[in-house]
């Protein structure tokens, strides 16, 4: 009797235990999507003048991301802050890889000389592999490449752009990174987008850096760092530690 008892009980306790786990969850869930849809804090949008609560947006989700007014991400509102702060293009040549519109109209509109963007897609001036760039060398002033290098044969790609930059000459570079990790994590066997998303984060990524990402820059170029910081992160809804890389091809 004693042994049905406490069999009984410890059933009992764990159906207790199971449904506030779930109540926890649907609480979560609730506040997650209100968060999403209407954001936690008021932010500015340094691209558009928007000033109040962003949407939530990626997966998994990241809160007060997307600009509900002019659709700039965490990543595109960075950059442009540090474009503009530091008036990177001016009077430049500019090649623009797998181009972001919001950046890529800031760009033609704030001095640059000449302005040519390139990716695999129609959605460009040119068709264009960074792998192998169909380009003759020293043409540019200045390269802008943000979230590519994790899609392709990243030797190649820096390679490639050291070729096409002038003497002098400026890549804009971002990628995502796991500051933790001591080596870029990378496997050649993984290669459906089920297995790319578990491991890298997306479907056609291939790698995840590590903070040896700047090794691989450096074998290329010299190489300025810019971080994501207080107040701009609270101010503007950036990313905490995102990293600009400002890579200079040696004169």
């Amino acid at each position: 009797m004693n042994v049905r008892f406490i069999a009984l009980k410890r059933r009992t306790l764990s159906m207790h235990r199971g449904l506030r786990l779930r109540i926890r969850f649907l609480r979560s869930l609730v506040r997650n999507l209100r968060a999403a849809v209407f954001g936690v804090f008021p932010r500015e949008c340094p691209v558009c003048g928007h000033h109040g609560r962003f949407l939530g947006m990626g997966f998994p989700q990241q809160l007060d991301s997307v600009c509900p007014k002019c659709a700039a991400g965490s990543r595109q509102r960075f950059a442009l802050l540090t474009m503009r702060g530091r008036d990177l293009f001016a009077g430049a040549d500019v090649l623009h890889v797998a181009p972001e519109a919001l950046i890529a109209d800031w760009v033609r509109d704030h001095r640059a000389r000449t302005y040519l963007s390139g990716d695999l897609s129609n959605e460009a001036d040119i068709v264009l592999n960074v792998e192998r760039m169909d380009l003759e060398d020293a043409r540019f002033d200045a390269i802008i490449c943000i979230h590519v290098l994790e899609h392709v044969n990243d030797e190649r790609a820096l390679r490639e752009m050291h070729r096409v930059l002038r003497p002098g000459g400026m890549a804009f570079i971002m990628v995502p990174i796991v500051e933790g990790w001591d080596e870029t994590y990378e496997d050649p066997r993984i290669v459906s987008g089920a297995e790319r998303l578990l491991h890298f984060g997306q479907e056609d990524h291939v790698r995840y850096y590590g903070r040896d990402v700047r090794d691989r820059l450096r074998r290329h170029f010299e190489v300025e760092e810019i971080t994501a910081r207080e107040p701009d992160v609270a101010r503007f809804g950036l990313l905490r530690g995102e990293k600009i890389f400002l890579c200079r091809k040696r004169a």
